[in-house]
């Protein structure tokens, strides 16, 4: 599946959008068979929303920030096939792992 989005960034990605992704690979850990996909919480203009897990990961889909090394350990982990270190990765691995739960 192809993700777009007008405002995916490339390069660092600001904090509060990090921390979203954060809290969504926090969610996708503790996610149980049979219960519906998680949320997070994600501010735009100050203003909370919530937006899917699987969303969440199009925030980070272009970011090159390398993931702190507790996120990048919880995902390989629990067996997502990450081909580097940086947010982007993490999160086009774990997209493709929600995807695959949510087709079972």
């Amino acid at each position: 599946m192809t993700v777009h989005n007008a405002r995916l960034r490339h390069g660092h990605a600001p904090g509060h959008v990090r921390e979203t992704f954060s809290n969504a690979v926090d969610q996708f850990l503790n996610w149980k068979p049979g219960e519906a996909e998680p949320v997070v919480e994600y501010e735009v203009n100050y203003e909370p929303h919530s937006i899917s897990i699987s969303r969440a990961c199009t925030l980070v889909w272009n970011c090159t920030d390398i993931a702190p090394g507790d996120l990048v350990s919880d995902l390989l982990n629990d067996n997502v096939q990450l081909k580097s270190r940086t947010y982007a990765a993490c999160a086009r691995a774990m997209h493709a792992a929600i995807l695959l739960r949510l087709t079972k």
